[in-house]
């Protein structure tokens, strides 16, 4: 998937939920690397799928992000879910972006809040691309 592709989901995801962003880094790294840092980090065993760092500052405006992404877990667990892994993948940084801006799915209602947030703002981003041609 492009740099561009990525980009624009960011900025997409950003104007959905009224926020301004300023500057995010993204990292597509493999399983091995983000077993090591789901440790550092969360203090879990295996990797995770995305992992999202807020590095803004409260006198500067815009979020400040860094997010790192497992390529490989979005491949193999795309078509698990019934998506194709550069979906799989949009999925992730959505789920980051979402942490970023106040979502927390550590409750069962929470969790399905956002679940279904990533849900429409996948789908909505994915027609405005089919409408646009990019």
């Amino acid at each position: 998937m492009s740099a561009a592709r990525l980009r624009r989901l960011i900025e997409f995801v950003a104007r959905a939920e009224g926020h301004r962003i300023a500057a995010v880094d993204l990292a597509i790294v493999d399983s091995t690397e983000m077993a090591g840092l789901s440790r550092r980090y969360l203090r879990l065993a295996g990797p995770t799928d995305v992992l999202s760092f807020d590095l803004s500052e409260a006198h500067l405006p815009g979020m400040v992000a860094q997010i790192l992404a497992a390529g490989d877990l979005a491949a193999r667990q795309g078509p698990r879910h019934g998506y194709e892994p550069r979906q799989e993948l949009m999925l992730y940084v959505i789920h980051a972006l979402l942490h970023l801006m106040g979502y927390d799915d550590t409750s069962v209602r929470g969790a399905a809040r956002m679940h279904a947030r990533k849900e429409e703002l996948l789908a909505e981003f994915l027609a405005s691309r089919k409408r646009t041609g990019r």
